[in-house]
């Protein structure tokens, strides 16, 4: 019987040998890098992930006591999860990089080569042999406020023990200024402490070396409210998964017309255009905007500028350099109007009629004084540009300004998308650089002309500071455009004693 029982020992030993052995062969710790904050966006921000800093949403990626970490294997194009969760430890004095401890799954061989997925943030599963992130607004394996609140992913070789984490989202942080006498109340689908009201894709596959995602759309689940009292300021933090392209391997989303739904005292629920131009979101960036709630529209002041002190340089990024003016001349904002100037005046006044042009005699357009290159039409002078003293934006805003050249009008059209618009309940087109996230808008101001107001809120008329038109002087150029498909005419023309708008050029000091 002790016979039997040594054997049964050594039989038990050697299986529980041959267990650790077999663990042991099956282990591995890695250290966690969590992605570094990266203020290279052409708007303001960082990389987030963690919670706010203090009242600000510009968040710091650190590590957390009790983070966990989902663990994935793909080997011979199938994919295993590992037994358990891996607990993060051995946290810097920065929470920037940690270790954690994975065991292959028992049907990964450690002797071949193998991949390895991690994430952390959301939920992720195996479907077929794919890996799947459930971008839900539920935090897994996350117990505290402190811990990481959005989603990150790695993949690495055999053999790579530094598991580099990056970010699977874009984000942009709104804070709405409320500035009518009444509440207003956003609904939105979101996290406890990061609310986020649009998002791309409910799920995202991790497998590969690319990342796909599903069509875009708005998140009505788990729906929460943020209630913003008459003349506060609220914040909202919406975030965007871009899917990346296969082949090009592009890190971006772009998202149009978002929608953002209110209730207005405890009325019915409002359909708000949120976003009204596409826009183009980079994968760990954050961009922060500004916008003001007029009781019917949400205005978005910094999408323009960035605070109001009018008028701002806007660098759209142009091959020239060429920096526009943020508003027009005699504006307080984007989307006012703003003075009215006949071509070569710099004051407006309360009519615009051939009699009180300033360069008709007797109001006779066949006897031009200046600005003229045709005999039959007056003195020739052959100056076709306006001299400072009689450029309106130069005159009222100082030698830095000007009014533009034609060829900058056709600069801003030919390097900007252009698009039918409302800000702050007034039309008129947004022209947005293709190279960087800035934006103008030029307000549908209308223009006068002897018969009086014309076309608010469906025209605009902006004065170039050329008078090329020689066969007949007194015409001068402008950018001129119609309500909606009607487009822009970056070389129109119209009779120099009409009123109309004076957006203008930077041009530096003399």
């Amino acid at each position: 019987m002790k016979k039997y029982f040594t054997l049964f020992m050594l039989i038990v030993v050697a299986l529980f040998t041959s267990c650790e052995d077999d663990i042991a062969k099956r282990q591995a710790v890695f250290t966690a890098t969590v992605p570094a904050e990266d203020l290279s966006s052409s708007r303001p921000g960082s990389i987030i992930n963690g919670i706010p800093d203090g009242d600000e949403f510009n968040l710091n990626a650190q590590w957390k006591d009790g983070d966990k970490i989902q663990i994935f294997v793909r080997q011979d194009g199938k994919v295993y999860q590992a037994e358990s969760t891996s607990t993060v430890s051995d946290i810097s004095s920065d929470g920037k990089t940690c270790s954690f401890e994975l065991v292959l799954p028992k049907n990964v061989k450690p002797d071949k080569d193998y991949e390895i997925i991690g994430v952390t943030g959301v939920e992720a599963y195996i479907d077929g042999n794919d890996v799947i992130a459930s971008c839900t607004l539920t935090r897994v394996g996350i117990d505290s406020s402190g811990a990481p609140l959005l989603p990150m992913w790695f993949t690495c070789k055999k053999g790579n023990t530094q598991a580099k984490f990056r970010h699977l989202c874009a984000y942009e942080v709104l804070y709405v200024n409320n500035s009518t006498e009444s509440s207003i109340t956003f609904k939105h689908g979101g996290f406890d402490v990061m609310t986020p009201w649009y998002k791309y894709s409910d799920k995202i596959s991790l497998t590969g070396n690319y990342i796909s995602a599903g069509q875009d759309g708005q998140n009505d689940s788990e729906s929460r409210e943020i209630t913003i009292p008459a003349g506060m300021t609220g914040t909202i933090v919406s975030w965007y998964i871009p899917a990346d392209n296969k082949i090009g391997g592009t890190t971006e989303a772009t998202i149009d017309n978002a929608k953002l739904k209110a209730v207005v005292n405890g009325n019915a629920v409002t359909t708000i255009d949120a976003l009204s131009s596409a826009k183009t979101l980079v994968r760990g960036n954050a961009y922060y905007m500004e916008a003001n709630w007029d009781g019917s529209n949400l205005y978005f002041s910094n999408e323009f500028c960035p605070d109001g002190n009018h008028p701002h340089m806007i660098d759209l990024g142009l091959p020239s350099g060429t920096k526009w003016a943020c508003c027009n001349v005699g504006a307080n904002s984007p989307a006012e109007c703003g003075d009215y100037f006949a071509w070569g005046e710099t004051s407006p006044k309360e009519g615009y009629f051939y009699s009180n042009y300033k360069w008709f005699v007797g109001g006779d357009y066949h006897q031009i004084t200046k600005y003229c290159a045709n005999s039959d039409y007056g003195i020739v002078d052959n100056i076709n540009e306006l001299d400072p003293a009689d450029d309106a934006a130069y005159v009222n805003w100082g030698s830095e300004w000007r009014m533009p050249e034609t060829a900058q009008f056709s600069e801003l059209h030919e390097n900007c998308t252009s698009e039918w618009v409302t800000v702050n309940g007034m039309g008129g087109y947004l022209f947005k650089s293709k190279t960087n996230d800035r934006a103008v808008f030029f307000p549908a101001a209308g223009w006068y002309n002897p018969y009086g107001f014309q076309e608010l809120d469906a025209a605009g008329n902006y004065w170039s500071r050329f008078n090329l038109y020689t066969s007949y002087p007194y015409y001068a150029y402008v950018l001129a455009f119609r309500y909606g498909n009607m487009g822009v005419n970056t070389l129109g023309i119209i009779g120099r004693l009409n009123g109309c708008s004076v957006r203008a050029v930077y041009v530096g000091q003399e």
